[in-house]
């Protein structure tokens, strides 16, 4: 198995992890709401935490896997040259806005560094780290699909 496939049955395991703690959670909030005389206070909050890094970590997968919401009606409509550049015009427009993100989610984890949550005293910074993967995770997974178009574009001259 290569690192890179090794990279990706992590964040894989990761995500299906995070759900899964989300779900224990939350059934555990449930059950305690209904059948105990006292709720856990922080499982409302360890569920919004697997949540945000569940969707933070899967989005990167998502533009790898070509699993994300696609309107494709223009794109069956058009040849597959033009497809192949307007997914490049797209995907060059998701790289510059993750760069973005991912510039200033350094500066936003160190504001928040001086912050806990409230129920668990977890530092914000760990949770506002997950801006900083997904937008890492999706501008790389992004800028490997667009060399890849590139790629089949300068085949298909």
């Amino acid at each position: 198995m290569d690192r890179g496939n090794m990279f990706e049955k992590s964040l894989e395991w990761a995500v299906i992890i995070s759900f899964i703690l989300m779900m224990i959670t939350v059934i555990l909030q449930v059950v305690s709401r209904y059948a105990l005389p006292w709720s856990p206070a922080w499982t409302e909050e360890l569920a919004r935490f697997c949540f945000v890094y569940m969707v933070s970590l899967g989005a990167g997968l998502a533009v790898k896997d070509k699993a994300y919401v696609r309107v494709s009606i223009i794109f069956d409509k058009i040849s597959r040259k033009a497809g192949l550049i307007l997914e490049n015009v797209i995907l060059g427009s998701l790289i510059l806005l993750m760069a973005v993100m991912l510039y200033y989610s350094f500066s936003l984890m160190q504001v928040v560094a001086l912050q806990q949550s409230a129920s668990m005293k977890v530092n914000m910074a760990f949770i506002y780290f997950s801006m900083t993967a997904m937008s890492s995770l999706v501008l790389a997974y992004a800028a490997i699909e667009f060399s890849v178009n590139l790629k089949l574009l300068k085949a298909s001259r």
